[in-house]
């Protein structure tokens, strides 16, 4: 799916189809720096297209002289991809569970996330304060994104983990399939959620919850995509 056939940019090939994964890539990548914009999506080279290519070159893979292409496994491909870091300080938020209604459940240095993602999250727990629904909250992503094993996202501050919830409204990891699961608990989580214009999807996998998708792997999480 993200498997670029050849060089898009100033002396590429430019092809269709890999200008316009660029331009999706390139979109994705946006709310980390203010000088990309959103570009159109068409497949086409255009000059708001070539001028994102260089702004993210300069600001966020950090070359001293950008050459305007994206090369196959090139520096910047696998940065727009998240495969590696970004070389410069991204305007990444990291989630603080102080004087919240949430909890942590990993390090300190894998909860950063986007300013609006970090404010869906804390929105979320502040309108579950009554009724008193805890949000426990895990990966989302490292200061400067990046691979996070085991995942195959996280890497641009848009993905959040949460634990489902317990009858026994205790903090600790709990699955779909414990008798101390609560479908009613988790299913207000959801419900609020889904009140957040900025959530763009949910993976989970009880089918009794409407509005989750099923994906292998996500019995004992909810995991949550926002758009920015």
């Amino acid at each position: 799916m993200y498997r670029l056939g050849g060089s898009v940019g100033q002396g590429g090939q430019n092809a269709h189809d890999d200008v316009l994964l660029v331009q999706k890539q390139l979109n994705k990548n946006a709310h980390i720096v203010a000088e990309i914009g959103l570009v159109p999506e068409t497949g086409t080279l255009d000059p708001l297209t070539q001028s994102a290519i260089v702004a993210f070159q300069r600001s966020i893979v950090r070359l001293s002289s950008p050459d305007g292409r994206i090369d196959p496994r090139g520096r910047t491909w696998r940065t727009l991809l998240g495969e590696v870091p970004h070389a410069a300080t991204v305007a990444f938020t990291q989630l603080s569970a102080e004087n919240a209604n949430l909890y942590l459940y990993v390090n300190t240095d894998r909860v950063w996330g986007s300013p609006n993602t970090i404010t869906s999250i804390r929105t979320l727990a502040e309108a579950l304060k009554d009724p008193a629904i805890e949000i426990g909250v895990g990966d989302i992503s490292f200061e400067q994104g990046g691979r996070m094993a085991p995942h195959g996202s996280h890497r641009r501050g848009l993905d959040v983990d949460i634990r489902p919830q317990r009858a026994d409204a205790t903090r600790g990891p709990i699955t779909i399939t414990d008798p101390n699961y609560s479908r009613e608990r988790t299913r207000r989580v959801v419900e609020e959620l889904q009140k957040d214009p900025n959530l763009e999807l949910i993976l989970f996998n009880d089918r009794e919850i409407s509005g989750v998708r099923f994906y292998e792997g996500h019995h004992n999480h909810l995991h949550i995509r926002f758009k920015s």
